[in-house]
């Protein structure tokens, strides 16, 4: 996070409150009620111990963030009755929001034929998507469900992104798709096929076969079989 014309130094902020503030920007902006913040954060303390804490934790932050701010005059941490969020001025760049505004573009569009507008769409996600959410956070129980779920739908788009350009026939971008969603879930049947497939159509037998030969490695750890195509 910056400001234009500051240089935040974090050090100065406890481990607690910047995670409340991670935790608000997990969620791209929207709010988010105060019962899933003290779940998510707090949730060894009584109910009230926890809002104790999150008021500290706001407070903490709105100072920090805004030097001086007059009681319900911050401009970045918003309250509106149980619900606190990150507000975001609409020059803000914010991955998660980006990546999550790109994948709505997409499934808008699926269906209505508009292959290079679902593409477009569908690499604007991936270009918001720079790994795992939050990495510096672990296995906090708070941050592995949105963590997981913002990996599928990346891998989901690069899979989806590589079937329609091996569809138009641009199979130098089907191959970096799929070798893409494969880096996010190397589970992924559908990014494993169109890969295959790309490179059996650009004349290129032995990575085709490669392909083939590494996912059926991949299958076997997981004790199953592979799909007909992969024999």
């Amino acid at each position: 996070m910056t400001i234009p014309g500051r240089q935040l130094d974090w050090t100065r902020v406890r481990p607690k409150a910047r995670a409340l503030l991670r935790f608000l920007a997990a969620h791209g902006g929207r709010p988010v009620h105060r019962e899933v913040i003290l779940s998510g954060l707090w949730p060894e303390l009584p109910v009230r111990s926890g809002i104790r804490s999150l008021h500290v934790g706001v407070s903490t932050l709105r100072a920090f963030l805004e030097p001086g701010v007059r009681r319900g005059e911050s401009t970045f941490l918003r309250r509106d009755g149980e619900s606190y969020w990150l507000a975001l001025p609409p020059a803000a760049l914010c991955d998660v929001r980006s990546f999550e505004e790109a994948v709505a573009a997409w499934r808008r569009r699926v269906g209505t034929g508009q292959r290079s507008a679902e593409a477009a769409a569908l690499r604007a996600a991936l270009a918001q998507y720079a790994g795992d959410l939050l990495p510096e956070d672990g296995p906090a129980e708070w941050v592995v469900a949105e963590r997981d779920r913002y990996r599928t739908s990346a891998a989901e788009a690069a899979a989806t992104l590589a079937a329609l350009e091996l569809e138009a026939g641009h199979l130098a971008t089907a191959v970096a798709a799929a070798r893409r969603g494969l880096e996010i879930d190397g589970f992924r049947d559908d990014a494993w096929r169109v890969l295959a497939e790309a490179h059996q159509r650009a004349g290129d037998a032995a990575a085709a076969a490669r392909t083939r030969s590494a996912y059926g490695r991949v299958l076997r750890t997981l004790g199953v079989s592979g799909p007909a195509w992969a024999a």
